[in-house]
């Protein structure tokens, strides 16, 4: 995959991974939920500015979307599924692997690239494992309230 069709499907994944955080966000009554869904959308929103600029300086032109991409379409849950136990700790799951697939990405985009895009594109994979550890305690925090016990 060439470096124009990587930075579009990065933009892309950076878009739904903000959305879906945001709307997540938006269907929980607990507000310390709220305020981590709310700080990974924002996350994720820099990410994608961050490769949108990049975006422009390789190409020379701004970054369309394309609404037919769907990179994480684990990541399109119905608002329904956001008050169901059994349907938050697959959502909890979806998020934890979406994390896992964009630092992939970065990793491997960064073994393509040199210099200040490289760097960029260590420090996202870097993020991107961070926001793996916060989805992985989310799934695990949702889980203990579901079956009462801490499983690990």
């Amino acid at each position: 995959m060439g470096m124009r069709e990587s930075l579009n499907l990065a933009i892309h994944a950076e878009m739904e991974a903000s959305e879906f955080y945001l709307a997540w966000s938006e269907n929980t009554d607990k507000d310390y939920l709220k305020r981590e869904l709310l700080e990974l959308s924002e996350w994720e929103k820099e990410h994608e500015e961050g490769l949108k600029k990049l975006y422009i300086k390789q190409f020379g032109e701004p970054f369309q979307r394309n609404p037919d991409i769907v990179v994480e379409p684990e990541l399109k849950v119905q608002t329904s599924d956001f008050g169901d136990v059994t349907s938050l700790l697959r959502i909890a799951s979806a998020a934890y692997l979406s994390e896992m697939r964009a630092s992939e990405l970065y990793g491997r985009m960064a073994e393509e690239a040199s210099g200040e895009t490289r760097d960029m594109f260590l420090k996202l994979k870097e993020m991107e494992e961070n926001h793996m550890e916060t989805a992985k305690k989310r799934y695990l925090a949702i889980r203990e309230d579901f079956v009462g016990f801490k499983a690990f």
